[in-house]
């Protein structure tokens, strides 16, 4: 028989997993005996950041860089920006080239308070990366009530080299998985109160203005509230007549929040339309093809990204998809309908997988939920209930001495292992950042600093890839991806692809092309109206489009 002191004793924290759905409006906060749990989150995060700067420091010679050229187009619209052009990336030429207008509205800021790129944009996507440990840890202890459980998805973000690469890289990334957390934790609070704040809205508001994405997550967010409050209501309503009023009152309610929601992204959207024609950014449009078929090769890549993350919690991540389907659908739905969504848009998963990197904190989290869901089971395996307990629910039976002995001997190993099932990829991808922005460096900002150097003032280029080399010349361009000139999309997808741009430049009096020749084979084959003048070989391309960017100086016929 248990003994008193036994049921008085505090159970495994495991236990509490069940007990925090019950109420879940009242969902445990952060407090200040989580202070110790978050420092030693941020200290991971500080330390997993400072690892792959100085690698990167030292494989580069000292020489400071971003790993993609992505974030020199973020680059140039946020000086543009700070300096009185707009949102342009020529200046004085209006352009939706932006996926992430508040990413750009505070690099900007950075920039005019004095901030130098790049070094200052990694500096803040750095500080998202460390509020995504945060948010991750909050939204994980307000699932599953446990203080340890949180931590641990935590730390296995902190950990996680694709997320520390997106922390170093000066993009939006970190930043809109934040602001999608922080979404999802307080949509979780309204959810069970039936009351859509405001606030919460705006969350997801500032989320979709960070990345495309969040549109397709506050949609899930309103399909998954109108679901639940339906539900409510079916149980409940005892009359037809009761039913279909109380569902008309909850969606009517949604119609303030949706308006919320499009007067914060309207603005940006009018003045897509304005500038480009189109509704969404120009990104969109240029590299987005809907077919009704899901690209297999997507998928494929994508589901290899995530054994990579850790296969150990893969099983985990599987069992929690189908634990928090039944009970906060949103998540799972989040996890594994984004993926799906870019399939059908066949996108390219490239560089790491960073259009689906801000899917590793939810990831982590779902795939902790479905480890306690098993833990939980072994450690009642491990300690059957007493007679004298039968009957009693599972939060008010007490596990024994030799139950929590072993239970947090088995907390300890399985912390371990899962936090070395991220970990282990530390080393690759450390050096993958190094070599990433050694590339970036010796091509694209050392070709920037060729066209400062050897070109009018003057001189329109034509890119197609347009950051560095835009941002260090200062030189007006022609984007020949289309992300600035929309007017390309269209030449792009043409069977005589490389004669119509030829044409096109040659109407837009276009001085020097700088290009990948495996892009445009056949454009580059025209030695009658482009002229060799430069060139910067790779010995080892980790991340750029081509290993041989050249630069032509155009000879148009008249």
């Amino acid at each position: 028989m248990v003994s008193r002191q036994q049921s008085a004793a505090h159970t495994i924290e495991m236990s509490v997993f069940q007990t925090s759905w019950r109420k879940e409006a009242d969902a445990p906060r952060l407090e200040r005996s989580d202070w110790p749990w978050l420092a030693s989150l941020l200290l991971i995060g500080c330390l997993t950041l400072g690892v792959f700067a100085l690698t990167a420091h030292r494989f580069t010679g000292g020489q400071e860089g971003v790993p993609l050229d992505d974030a020199w187009i973020h680059f140039q619209f946020a000086r543009n920006l700070a300096q009185g052009d707009g949102l342009s990336f020529n200046p004085g030429q209006p352009t939706s080239g932006s996926t992430a207008p508040l990413w750009t509205l505070l690099l900007a800021a950075v920039y005019f308070t004095g901030g130098e790129f790049p070094v200052a944009g990694q500096a803040l996507s750095g500080a998202c990366f460390l509020a995504a440990l945060v948010t991750t840890y909050a939204l994980g202890k307000r699932l599953t009530g446990s203080r340890w459980a949180a931590w641990l998805a935590s730390a296995v973000v902190a950990t996680n080299g694709r997320f520390i690469w997106a922390g170093l890289s000066a993009l939006e990334t970190c930043l809109f998985a934040t602001l999608s957390l922080l979404a999802i934790s307080v949509h979780l609070t309204d959810r069970a109160t039936s009351r859509y704040r405001l606030r919460t809205v705006a969350l997801f508001g500032l989320a979709a203005l960070s990345r495309p994405e969040g549109y397709l997550l506050f949609a899930l967010a309103l399909a998954d509230f109108a679901w639940s409050s339906t539900s409510r209501i079916t149980q409940h309503a005892t009359r037809i007549t009761q039913h279909a009023s109380r569902i008309t009152h909850h969606v009517s309610r949604l119609l303030l929040p949706a308006a919320l929601f499009a007067a914060i992204v309207l603005p940006y959207l009018v003045f897509s339309l304005c500038a480009s024609g189109h509704l969404l950014p120009n990104t969109y449009h240029a590299k987005a093809v809907i077919d009704f078929r899901p690209d297999r090769d997507f998928l494929s890549v994508a589901a290899r990204y995530l054994i990579l993350d850790n296969p150990l919690l893969l099983p985990f991540y599987v069992l929690g998809v189908g634990v928090l389907l039944r009970r906060v659908p949103l998540l799972s739905l989040w996890s594994a309908g984004l993926p799906l969504v870019y399939a059908f848009l066949h996108a390219t998963l490239y560089q790491h997988g960073r259009y689906l990197i801000p899917l590793i904190p939810c990831n982590a989290v779902i795939g902790i939920v479905g480890l306690l869901e098993v833990q939980r089971g072994w450690l009642r395996y491990l300690t059957p209930r007493p007679p004298s307990l039968e009957g009693k629910g599972e939060a008010e039976t007490p596990l024994p001495a030799s139950g929590r002995g072993r239970g947090r001997g088995l907390t300890a190993l399985v912390s371990l292992l899962v936090i070395a099932g991220t970990a282990w990829r530390l080393p690759t991808m450390a050096s993958l950042y190094a070599w990433n922005a050694d590339n970036i460096n010796e091509m694209h900002v050392a070709l920037g600093c060729w066209v400062a150097e050897n070109t009018p003032p003057d001189a329109l280029l034509a890119l197609n890839d347009i950051g560095a080399i835009t941002y260090i010349s200062e030189r007006p361009v022609v984007d020949l991806a289309g992300l600035i000139t929309p007017e390309v999309v269209p030449l792009l997808r043409s069977p005589d692809r490389d004669s119509r741009l030829a044409d096109f430049m040659a109407g837009r009096d276009v001085q020097y092309i700088i290009i990948f020749p495996n892009w445009f084979p056949d454009l580059a084959a025209r030695d009658d109206l482009l002229e060799p003048v430069h060139q910067v070989t790779l010995e080892h391309n980790t991340i750029c489009g081509g290993q041989t960017m050249v630069v032509y100086r155009a000879h148009w016929r008249r």
